[in-house]
């Protein structure tokens, strides 16, 4: 209220006229009135037109500038700033109806928003299962490739040890083979010389007489 006094005295102040309201005349009136203030006509060249002041609107239960409007004979619509302060709060509440949690995939989220989610989801699904597919084929293969070059190692190995045994028995018969020669030659040489002593006996074969350096 205090506000609006100073305001108006203001404006009293550039049109070069005085102001008899005050502070202490103000503290009079009642703050809270049903019935708005009388009004003043403004004055030449202020350059903005002055509406009376309004009761409060909070006690009165509505706002009565309208009233105050058409007593004057001007227009009863709103003015923008008014219509503004009170449609923005039945416009807040459209959007939060819009976006209330009932409906908040209708409006609030498009549909093709959740088919492109969706879709993307599927794509990684399906990728991921073509991965796995591919890595178990993987697995198999190397599987499968270790198992058969072990079973070539296991060939070669035993191919190894036959030859390895086959080896050792020919040794084995060498040596049988090398010890029987050397006792058919211990035989052949007793043969012989129990031969020459029998021929040396009958005189068929003479004994080399030795030297006297000792050879024969």
């Amino acid at each position: 209220m205090y506000e609006g006094i100073d305001n108006l005295k203001s404006l009293y102040d550039r049109a070069g006229k005085t102001f008899s309201g005050g502070p202490s005349a103000a503290q009079d009136v009642p703050r809270r009135t049903a019935q708005p203030d009388p009004v003043r006509q403004p004055s030449v060249g202020s350059g903005a037109p002055e509406y009376p002041r309004t009761g409060d609107s909070r006690a009165t239960g509505r706002d009565n500038s309208s009233d105050v409007r058409s007593r004057r004979g001007g227009p009863t619509a709103a003015q923008p700033d008014s219509a503004g302060h009170h449609e923005s709060p039945r416009m807040e509440v459209e959007e939060e109806g819009r976006c209330s949690p009932h409906n908040r995939g209708e409006a609030c989220v498009p549909e093709s928003f959740f088919d492109r989610v969706t879709q993307g989801l599927r794509d990684d699904l399906e990728h991921e299962r073509d991965r796995r597919l591919q890595l178990a084929d993987n697995v198999l293969k190397h599987q499968a490739e270790f198992a058969f070059a072990q079973l070539e190692n296991e060939r070669s190995l035993t191919s190894l040890r036959d030859e390895l045994r086959v080896a050792c028995g020919n040794v084995d018969r060498s040596r049988d083979e090398i010890t029987a020669l050397q006792t058919l030659v211990d035989a052949h040489y007793r043969e012989h010389k129990a031969l020459c002593e029998m021929l040396e006996r009958k005189g068929v074969l003479h004994r080399k007489k030795q030297r006297n350096d000792g050879t024969a």
